[in-house]
Formats: C-alpha cells, structure tokens, sequence
C-alpha cells in the first residue's frame, strides 16, 4: 500500500509515469471505486445529497472512462488504457482527498469569509495541479508534448464539466 502511495504522490509531482503501474484491472477497479467514494465526500455538498454526488460520480467516471478509451482506442494505444486509467484515477483520488477539508473550511449559507476565500484559493489551485496531473499522464500515455496534453486534460474538464452539470445541476 505504502508503495502505490508513493508511486501516486509522485505522479502528483509529476515525476512518475503511468507506464510504471502495472496493467492491473483489479487496481483499476479498486481505484474507481475509491475515486468514486471520495467524490462522494468531497463534492456531496455541491449536488445536495449523498445519492445525488454518487451518481453523478458515476456520470463523470463513465464519461472519463470512455473519453480515455475512445482517444487511446483512435490512436491504436488501447493496450494503455488500465495503466493510464489507474493513474489517472489514483491521482484524481489523492487530490479529492485534499480537496475535503478544503470544502469544509467554506462557510456555508452566503457567508463569504477568510476561510472561505482561502478554501476557494485552494481548491483552484488543486484544479490547476489535477489538469497538470492529467497533461503529465496524456503525454506520456500518447507520446505527445506536455502543452497538447495539458490543453487535452482542459478541453476534457470542460466538457465533462459541461456534461456532469448538466444532469446534475449543483443546488
């Protein structure tokens, strides 16, 4: 365990690549589950219930899922996909997990204060890391350079942004 913590904070400071991770699906699958879970946490008070935040947890994931697929798929990468995928999804995880107290250091109601400014600070400078992360992983898994793959994980928020909120609109 401490060793896949290792790998993944790491990854986060952009030193490690997902070829490193093995091909594991049941890695994979565990991650998915974890990232899910800790959306939950982190993003419940955004879409006002718990049932609300996990499935659109799971809109989101699917969506990602299929966004990596379909790209490595049209590249004739797709023996890349679990290690991309697990990368992508324990680093989401690790942020998410720093995101929480983040989100709850906000004051809640209309109250704007300190807190809430510093809390909002830094949860824009964790988005920023993660679409960093995510250009760092695309890069690597596509063979392209960090900048397209840092413009890939921006177009890629964007729409997945536009698509979750849709159909689950934050109350």
């Amino acid at each position: 365990m401490t060793v896949l913590f290792n790998y993944f904070f790491e990854l986060c400071l952009l030193r490690a690549k997902p070829q490193d991770l093995p091909a594991s699906g049941a890695l994979l699958g565990l991650l998915l589950a974890a990232n899910i879970l800790v959306g939950v946490l982190a993003f419940g008070g955004l879409y006002g219930s718990v049932v609300r935040a996990f499935m659109a947890g799971v809109v989101e994931n699917l969506f990602f899922l299929t966004t990596l697929g379909s790209l490595l798929y049209f590249k004739g990468l797709l023996p890349r996909f679990n290690q991309a995928a697990t990368a992508l999804l324990g680093s989401s995880t690790l942020l998410a997990v720093i995101l929480i107290p983040l989100y709850s250091m906000s004051a809640t109601g209309g109250d704007h204060t300190a807190m809430t400014a510093v809390a909002d600070l830094g949860a824009l400078a964790l988005l920023i890391w993660s679409l960093l992360i995510m250009g760092h992983v695309i890069r690597h898994t596509i063979e392209i350079p960090f900048g397209r793959g840092v413009m890939f994980a921006v177009v890629y928020f964007l729409l997945s942004s536009l698509f979750v909120g849709s159909l689950f609109p934050s109350t």
